[in-house]
């Protein structure tokens, strides 16, 4: 079984070769017997690399400061099992597995959010309302909520976007129960696209928010 327990500039390498490898403009499915990058991905663009690297490092800072634990001896992979496939089920999202031990939600372009707006719309607060749940029931994973936004408009307007949408995603969930000792909200502008933004498709694709979800493992019980 693959995991990416690399340096953060290994696991940039990583994803720009399997983005060369591919012609993929999506991932393909993860399943629980080949826990391996597929397609493109999050590997679609050098920015999304590096978002992915920025939100684990501070995914483990939570996990290495609050006290939530980490998951008992070999069983964090099926932890993840267990998550993923409960916000797999989730209208809206479409969940990634990075590696055995993070998850990456994505939500559909536009599910959240009206176009230029950080205010939650009725059909976002009813997608979050379920992932919540799932959040709540797994208790020991940290909680990275990611802001991006196209490249249209001026740098500044788009980074506090950015910024906006995900602290209302962070507030909503912490509305909903879920400790914000285990979350962060960090946003990226539009430095971190996952598709071209000379056109509406792409530009569609990378107006998002991400969250990723990991754990850690615990220390094995003693018999």
């Amino acid at each position: 079984m693959f995991t990416m327990r690399r340096h953060p500039l290994f696991i940039v390498l990583f994803l720009l070769a399997a983005l060369l490898a591919s012609p993929a403009a999506e991932a393909q499915s993860y399943t629980k017997r080949d826990r391996t990058w597929k397609g493109a991905g999050i590997g679609a663009a050098i920015g999304a690399a590096g978002a992915y690297v920025k939100g684990k490092r501070q995914a483990d800072e939570i996990l290495a400061g609050a006290a939530i634990g980490g998951v008992v001896g070999g069983a964090l992979g099926a932890y993840m099992d267990r998550q993923q496939e409960r916000l797999a089920h989730v209208p809206g999202t479409r969940v990634e597995r990075l590696s055995d031990d993070t998850l990456l939600v994505h939500f559909n372009s536009d599910v959240l959010f009206d176009s230029g707006s950080a205010s939650l719309d009725s059909g976002g607060r009813a997608t979050l309302e379920q992932v919540a749940d799932v959040i709540n029931d797994y208790r020991k994973t940290a909680v990275v909520i990611q802001g991006h936004t196209d490249a249209l408009g001026d740098h500044e307007s788009n980074q506090d976007l950015s910024e906006r949408r995900a602290r209302a995603v962070e507030n909503y969930l912490t509305n909903r129960g879920v400790d914000s000792g285990r979350m962060t909200a960090l946003g990226f502008g539009e430095s971190a696209p996952v598709a071209s933004n000379s056109n509406a498709s792409g530009r569609q694709r990378n107006r998002r928010v991400d969250v990723l979800l990991k754990a850690k493992s615990g220390p094995l019980r003693q018999g």
